[in-house]
């Protein structure tokens, strides 16, 4: 019966994968205002979330219905899985200067991570970080 948790334990361990974040640093944003297009299929959380963040980091934030109002603009998706308990499972921002990609960060939690768990605001909190200089 030991034998069997101590195979069970360390299965668990080999299954928990990392949560992963990958950025590309955005460079080449004129000015200091980001307008976020408003994504209707996630949680408005997540966009109350974000817009925050931005502002803590010195922008100036608008949020708009399509890329034509603004200069930088910003898109994002996030979606969301069940795992004792809801959590993020996916995210990306993208920062886009005149229409073209300047700057994007990715975030993935595993199924079987108990890292995936915890304040989204924190996973985003880290895209922006990794995101914005």
């Amino acid at each position: 019966r030991a034998r069997m948790k101590n195979i069970f334990l360390g299965l668990s361990i080999f299954l928990t994968g990392c949560v992963s974040l990958d950025a590309t640093k955005a460079v080449n944003i004129d000015g200091k205002e980001i307008c976020i297009i408003e994504n209707p299929d996630v949680r408005p959380a997540f966009l109350t979330a974000y817009e925050r963040r931005l502002q803590e980091k010195g922008y100036k934030t608008k949020i708009i219905k399509d890329a034509s109002a603004c200069q930088t603009t910003s898109t994002y998706t996030a979606t969301y899985g069940e795992h004792w308990g809801v959590y993020l499972a996916r995210a990306e921002l993208k920062i886009f200067t005149n229409g073209t990609l300047v700057g994007q960060a990715r975030y993935k939690a595993p199924h079987a991570s108990p890292e995936k768990h915890g304040r989204v605001e924190s996973k985003i909190e880290s895209m922006v970080e990794q995101l914005l200089p």
